[in-house]
């Protein structure tokens, strides 16, 4: 984690705003990650963990009136690659390699996921990171999970620019 620096909550907002107009800018198709409308909703640089809230949209539902897994697995990497890119300084998103998921509970339409990723452990070549999405009306689990990423003092990408 030597290139990586600790940021503030709202110069991580206004960081996160800025990759969302690139995202944007890309082309005639607003990305699914922006459709998803997420919101910072924590960030603790000491405690190397974020929180991002994902409301629970009528296009995001499966027949049963649930929030679609895949989506909830979106949500989850989307939070995994915001607390890297966060504790970068909102430089670099490095690629994930795996994520494992475990879906505990539905999520309906009116509730809020939220996700929260923490950091366990950040080698040279790969970050560990776990996961819990609940649901912000109940407080009830959705959804655990971990992944690993390729960690920023291994992966050389084209830095971001914001």
């Amino acid at each position: 984690m030597e290139n990586c620096n600790n940021t503030s909550f709202n110069e991580i907002k206004q960081k996160i705003e800025a990759l969302r107009a690139i995202e944007k800018s890309r082309g005639s198709e607003v990305p699914f990650s922006v459709q998803m409308e997420s919101d910072l909703y924590a960030f603790s640089p000491e405690d190397k963990t974020i929180t991002i809230s994902f409301p629970v949209l009528e296009k995001e539902l499966n027949p049963n009136g649930a929030m679609i897994g895949g989506i909830i697995c979106t949500a989850i990497d989307i939070a995994y690659g915001m607390l890297v890119f966060s504790l970068c300084g909102g430089e670099i998103i490095p690629p994930t390699i795996t994520m494992t998921t475990n879906f505990i509970n539905p999520i309906f339409k009116d509730d809020t996921l939220l996700v929260t990723a923490k950091i366990e452990s950040w080698g040279k070549r790969i970050i560990n990171m776990t996961a819990t999405g609940i649901s912000k009306n109940t407080g009830k689990t959705i959804i655990t999970s971990t992944s690993s990423f390729v960690s920023n003092e291994s992966f050389k990408p084209k830095k971001i620019g914001l």
